[in-house]
């Protein structure tokens, strides 16, 4: 039996989900834009009790590693870090892109490509295209909305995520045409969880998938002499 532990910070959510062979044992979670930090770790022991399960018995632990709120993903990763030391399990990082189109691939059984946009907080988007079984078709990227009603207009994907809404509201054309794929939002742990599974199977993991996916260059730039401290 694969015991997994799932945890999901990168968004307006801290989730986290016991899954043993693919069967959800329990999932927790509680909607928050700040706070995860704080919120995490709780919510595991809080699952562990409720499912009587020792988290020193965990085969490996799957969390998303982004794109998403900067402080999120570093929590959820440090965490899984932590945890898989306790354990001696490994730790996979999951992209929360793959982990919202691939839950709604698998959960709607979709003939059309799949477009995920997340939010990022600002005036753009978070966005990668997938085909029908959920699986990545371009790179994930930071797109404006005009170019991404550019790429709905040529592709005509199945939209799905958790600035859907946001984005469609300066649609100009007529969103009722537009496959919307409901519930699919932000990254659900238990997909979290099978898809850390799937790469663990195949041996694609390593420390570099714990690697934060930002997407973006940091904003805080080292000064080009190096800086001065100032009295």
């Amino acid at each position: 039996m694969t015991l997994t532990l799932a945890l999901e910070s990168s968004a307006d959510v801290c989730a986290v989900a016991l899954v043993a062979d693919g069967e959800t044992l329990g999932v927790r979670q509680i909607e928050m834009s700040r706070g995860h930090a704080e919120a995490l770790v709780p919510l595991v022991q809080d699952l562990a009790m409720e499912t009587d399960i020792a988290l020193t018995a965990l085969d490996l632990i799957g969390v998303t590693r982004g794109p998403g709120s900067f402080t999120g993903v570093r929590t959820g990763i440090a965490a899984a870090r932590g945890f898989a030391i306790a354990s001696g399990a490994p730790a996979v990082g999951v992209s929360s892109l793959k982990a919202v189109a691939k839950g709604a691939a698998d959960a709607c059984q979709l003939s059309d490509s799949i477009l995920c946009i997340l939010d990022t907080r600002r005036s753009d988007y978070f966005a990668q295209m997938f085909d029908p079984a959920g699986m990545a078709s371009d790179a994930p990227r930071v797109m404006s909305g005009d170019a991404l009603y550019a790429l709905i207009r040529s592709e005509q994907p199945a939209l799905v995520g958790n600035a859907v809404t946001k984005l469609l509201s300066g649609y100009d054309g007529d969103p009722k045409k537009l496959r919307q794929i409901p519930g699919a939002g932000n990254p659900d742990p238990v997909d979290v969880a099978k898809i850390a599974e799937s790469i663990l199977r195949n041996e694609e993991f390593g420390q570099e998938t714990l690697t934060p996916l930002y997407l973006r260059e940091p904003e805080a730039k080292l000064p080009q002499n190096g800086g001065r401290l100032k009295r």
